[in-house]
């Protein structure tokens, strides 16, 4: 079980270079590759989430209403706070064609770029090293192309999921939210409000919708 802060931005377009290299800020960081994740739609509720990724179900039910952001962090959006459940077992492979069968699932395609932040007596520092442990503590930033089934459209995100205790959650999310873009100044050439900022299980509602409904959900299309 993991409880986590959250604040993402979701963007229809094609990622641009220029803000790749934004979030790269003179590292390499290449792509984990091409993952493709199937959500369980449940209309009209953006409280609670289920996928499977890579044999594992994963489950996330949301603790927190969407709350605006601090108006000090440098950027407008909403974050919200979660408590998720993984599981991985042969078992799965068993349930798979029932949940397939009972339930409407929609494919999406992603290619993350990862940097990951724990959290110390500093503040937060970045880790390098793949092979170090996962910290009890910290943020994940993450810039993703994505791709859904059914839809011709290209997108991106950047999310902020900070993880640790409950209490701490929301404190180390602002931390890295207000750190990043005071490093790295706004993202270039892209709008980042409240109107876009979305967890994944709202973005698939308002995704999911008549395309009228859509187009008035997701200002500022390419």
């Amino acid at each position: 079980m993991l409880h986590t802060a959250e604040a993402r931005w979701f963007i229809a377009k094609i990622l641009p270079d220029e803000v790749l290299d934004w979030f790269r800020a003179g590292q390499v960081l290449e792509p984990e590759g091409v993952q493709v994740h199937e959500y369980l739609l449940f209309p009209d509720v953006s409280t609670v989430g289920v996928k499977l990724r890579e044999g594992r179900l994963e489950i996330k039910a949301m603790v927190s209403a969407p709350r605006p952001l601090s108006r000090d962090l440098g950027v407008t959006g909403r974050r919200d706070q979660w408590v998720k459940w993984s599981f991985a077992s042969d078992g799965l492979k068993t349930l798979d064609p029932a949940l397939q069968e009972y339930g409407s699932w929609l494919k999406v395609r992603k290619e993350r770029f990862l940097r990951k932040f724990s959290t110390g007596r500093d503040g937060l520092v970045e880790e390098t090293a793949r092979q170090r442990p996962f910290p009890a503590s910290g943020c994940n930033v993450e810039l993703t192309r994505i791709t859904v089934e059914a839809d011709p459209r290209f997108w991106f995100s950047l999310a902020f999921e900070a993880f640790g205790p409950p209490a701490l959650a929301v404190k180390i999310l602002e931390m890295a939210i207000h750190s990043f873009f005071q490093e790295h100044g706004r993202a270039p050439g892209i709008r980042l409000s409240r109107r876009n900022s979305l967890s994944y299980p709202a973005w698939l509602v308002k995704l999911t919708k008549t395309p009228e409904k859509a187009n008035e959900s997701f200002p500022g299309r390419a």
